[in-house]
């Protein structure tokens, strides 16, 4: 369901909005739903996130995709507390002296 953004009409200097979350064929609302106050939904640009699953995100951060970009993964051993590369071409992570 989108988000639409509300006007609280109000006699605050500042400006306070609200986001509800509402069925297109939803009426408008009026009144806040917890103050009570006047409200007005205003237009405003859409925020909608179309590329976005967990299918996707799994993928682009696979190992064979990670590497393929240039990524390195460290991980840290759990026993000896020092991190392990376990993706990507071999790093020099020994410290400068």
């Amino acid at each position: 369901m989108p988000i639409f953004k509300y006007l609280v009409l109000n006699k605050s200097s500042t400006r306070e909005y609200i986001e509800v979350e509402q069925s297109l064929t939803d009426a408008p609302l009026v009144n806040h739903p917890f103050t009570g106050e006047p409200i007005k939904r205003i237009i405003d640009s859409p925020s909608l996130t179309l590329r976005h699953s967990s299918l996707r995100e799994n993928k682009i951060l696979s190992a064979d995709n990670l590497q393929k970009h240039g990524f390195s993964v460290l991980e840290k051993n759990d026993s000896t507390a020092e991190y392990v590369q376990t993706i990507g071409d071999k790093l020099d992570l020994e410290e400068n002296s």
